[in-house]
């Protein structure tokens, strides 16, 4: 079967968790037997290009707009010309233009879109104005707002007039998508509340996770402190300050220490550091997930938003590492209360901090759950991931021909 993948980024451009599974996917498509291309973003100033990934056949298409937005820019571009990007955004006809050659030429079995930031849903049009069976996976939530449904420290309950008036074509032309896939439950009930892929059919899907990690040893169980760690980006939205004040309430009623692996913007990141001052806080920087498993009990995941996945929680568990973690978006899905991790509610004051001494009273027990969590961590194996979408795409497939 020949598949295309399309997604905003791809290898070496990686923003997140989204590059890390469409790449995940397209090279274990291609490990199954399976012909497989990606169609990803270039820099404007590029040519259409193509290049091999492991393999992997990637047309990289200059981006059509008026700036390209994916760089750690020190200063954004005006909000007149943000407004203008996203209002080209909302169909961009050159971008189809591009994708519809490119389709053409290669004649795949089955289209799977996945971000489409930079492409907008013309490459939906261009699958379907070629009557392809069109699969779509929605990694964020960037098809119903701009701002990822987060805006001023709070979660969104609905869209504001401006997000729903970018978003109104997109969710027109959702009904050219077969099959709609959530990466959980709660990313697909919240497209499909707002009106996103009424026609379609619906599925969700988790992310995969590589078991790379399978022999870490963690040196620090049977140590006297409770050691605790934070690993990804470092932003107003992840809640890093509220470990950081957690560990301050804590800090003589239990030995705790937490370790911060990441980074982020620097006036941030300077506001953390000077938050963490005299607590048993340190600041790792950058550096390789298991450098950091091996020095911590648990990982917590403190995200304020409404997480549409939460990746590290997987890639945590496959280390034998339970999690403690916020009650947002898809996370309680993948976290079994006392069984895998702790939840906390971020909006509730102390919260936090009652499950830090809930896992630290229960320290006995995490090497026993970290045997659950190993076990848990087999259901998202790349080779699992690539047979559910691979039964879809033939059912797809099937029903086209029909």
């Amino acid at each position: 079967m020949k598949i295309a993948l399309i997604n905003t980024l791809y290898y070496p451009y990686i923003i997140g968790g989204a590059e890390k599974s469409v790449q995940l996917l397209a090279e274990g498509l291609l490990q199954a037997g399976h012909d497989v291309f990606v169609i990803t973003l270039d820099k404007p100033e590029e040519l259409l290009r193509q290049d091999m990934v492991n393999g992997v056949r990637v047309y990289r298409v200059p981006l059509r707009n008026i700036y390209w937005p994916f760089d750690d820019l020190k200063k954004k571009p005006h909000v007149a010309f943000r407004a203008i990007w996203h209002y080209l955004d909302r169909y961009n006809g050159k971008m189809k233009s591009m994708v519809y050659e490119i389709l053409r030429s290669e004649q795949p079995s089955i289209v799977h879109t996945h971000n489409l930031v930079g492409f907008s849903v013309s490459a939906w049009d261009a699958a379907k104005s070629l009557g392809l069976p069109l699969l779509h996976t929605m990694r964020d939530y960037s098809l119903i707002c701009p701002k990822g449904m987060y805006k001023k420290g709070k979660n969104c309950p609905v869209p504001c007039k401006v997000c729903s008036m970018f978003s109104r074509i997109k969710r027109a032309f959702s009904k050219k998508v077969d099959l709609a896939v959530g990466i959980s439950r709660f990313t697909l009930n919240k497209h499909v509340e707002h009106g996103f892929f009424p026609v379609s059919k619906h599925d969700f899907i988790y992310n995969p996770v590589p078991m790379v990690y399978k022999k870490l040893v963690n040196g620090l169980r049977m140590e006297n402190n409770f050691c605790i760690g934070y690993l990804g980006r470092l932003a107003p939205n992840k809640g890093v300050e509220d470990i950081i004040d957690a560990v301050e309430e804590l800090k003589g009623e239990i030995p705790i220490r937490l370790f911060i692996a990441g980074s982020g913007n620097t006036e941030y990141e300077q506001t953390l550091r000077k938050r963490a001052e005299g607590l048993p806080v340190e600041f790792l920087g950058y550096v390789k997930p298991e450098e950091l498993f091996r020095l911590i009990h648990c990982l917590v995941v403190s995200s304020r938003w409404h997480e549409p996945f939460g990746r590290v929680i997987i890639e945590t568990f496959a280390c034998a590492i339970p999690v403690i973690a916020s009650n947002r978006g898809g996370i309680p899905e993948i976290v079994d209360e006392g069984q895998t991790g702790w939840l906390y509610d971020p909006d509730i004051p102390g919260d936090l901090g009652r499950a830090l001494i809930k896992a630290y009273t229960n320290r006995r027990d995490i090497a026993e759950m970290g045997q659950r969590v190993r076990e848990k961590v087999q259901d998202f194996t790349v080779e699992k991931h690539v047979q559910r979408y691979l039964n879809w795409y033939e059912n797809l497939t099937d029903r086209s021909k029909k």
